[in-house]
């Protein structure tokens, strides 16, 4: 007689199967969050953005080493975007997002968002605006203490705010960091976040660096900051429509998705169908991604220009009494020639004695 199956051992096997299935099907198709830009794109911006502010401000920030140190300040500590394949977190940093349809239905129109985050909390709710962002008022703190710190002279603060500022007005130019369809999940487009920031700019930078420089105007004065960063954000925002459309084109025409391929972000000749796909069909709704990496570095540049206008303008990046003590200091090497000369000069000499002479000369004859 054979023994009879075991059912219980059977129903066991069978459920983790099926347990194993729906956890890989939940990590393939669960939403990935959107991306930052990437560093490449950031240091992108950052470049375009010294070159458009005007002499002598550029002279401080222009050049390999203090360029160099400002993009490296604008790297966030363990930044994921760095790592490609490694999503950005929005509600890790509210700071870096301003979600516009967030909550909808409870907030009041865009329009109506009061600018300042000291009210906007006080009619919306704390709560409420952590979970919009706080992007826009991230950016003028960051604003006031770089124009402090540009008056003060301290070297090290310039660099630290000036990179907040760097980091945090890329991402709110980033469109999906508008939305709460941040990463495509709520359309279909799973994976267009680390497309967009990383793939993307990766295949295509050189191209992204061309279209940056188009346009180019001289940096100006806001009078008013944080209006022109709302402003700023709603034009972002106009943009997802546009990629998301874009995106869906592309996936269609090649018969890929990337949420599936997180892996193929990093590979330059991974997946070339689809990024042409993308590529042709962004530049056929005005190239929306071009326009974000424009606008970034063109209000960068305009905000860092405001600062140095409220400092006064500083000529260096060193305190003002350093640099004046630096100005009216004396050659202290002719200070010293001249003490020595004094010295030598008073200094009380041996007076000959009579007969001094004889012996010198008689001590001087052989024997």
């Amino acid at each position: 007689m054979q023994p009879a199956p075991d059912t219980h051992s059977s129903n066991g096997s069978r459920r983790r199967a099926v347990g194993f299935l729906a956890v890989a099907l939940l990590v393939v198709w669960a939403p990935r969050p959107a991306s930052a830009w990437s560093d490449p794109a950031r240091r992108l911006i950052i470049e375009e953005a010294v070159r458009r502010l005007p002499d002598p401000m550029r002279g401080l920030l222009d050049g390999p080493t203090h360029l160099g140190r400002l993009q490296d300040a604008a790297a966030a500590p363990a930044d994921d975007a760095d790592t490609p394949g490694a999503p950005y977190q929005p509600d890790q940093d509210p700071r870096r997002v301003f979600r516009i349809d967030a909550a909808a239905g409870e907030l009041p129109a865009f329009a109506d968002i009061p600018r300042r985050q000291a009210e906007a909390e006080a009619a919306l709710g704390a709560e409420t605006v952590r979970r919009m962002g706080t992007a826009p008022w991230a950016a003028t703190d960051a604003l006031d203490r770089l124009a402090h710190a540009l008056t003060d002279g301290r070297t090290d603060a310039i660099f630290a705010s000036a990179g907040d500022l760097a980091r945090i007005v890329a991402d709110l130019h980033m469109p999906l960091h508008t939305t709460v369809n941040h990463d495509g999940q709520l359309t279909g487009n799973h994976g267009i976040g680390g497309v967009l920031a990383v793939g993307l700019i990766g295949r295509r930078l050189d191209a992204c660096r061309k279209a940056v420089r188009q346009d180019r105007q001289v940096a100006r004065y806001l009078a008013d900051p944080a209006d022109s960063l709302f402003n700023w954000l709603a034009t972002a925002h106009g943009r997802t429509a546009p990629i998301l459309e874009a995106d869906t084109a592309a996936r269609n025409r090649s018969t890929y998705n990337p949420a599936q391929h997180p892996e193929d972000l990093a590979s330059p000749d991974a997946a070339k169908p689809y990024y042409e796909a993308l590529a042709a069909e962004l530049a056929r709704r005005g190239a929306p991604e071009a326009a974000a990496l424009r606008d970034a570095a063109a209000h960068l540049a305009d905000l860092l220009y405001t600062a140095w206008v409220r400092a006064g303008k500083p000529l260096t990046l060193q305190p003002p009494d350093e640099d004046e003590d630096a100005g009216a200091s004396p050659p202290y090497w002719l200070i010293a020639l001249a003490a020595f000369m004094l010295f030598m000069l008073f200094w009380p000499r041996r007076q000959a004695r009579p007969g001094d002479g004889d012996k010198g000369s008689a001590g001087s004859d052989p024997p």
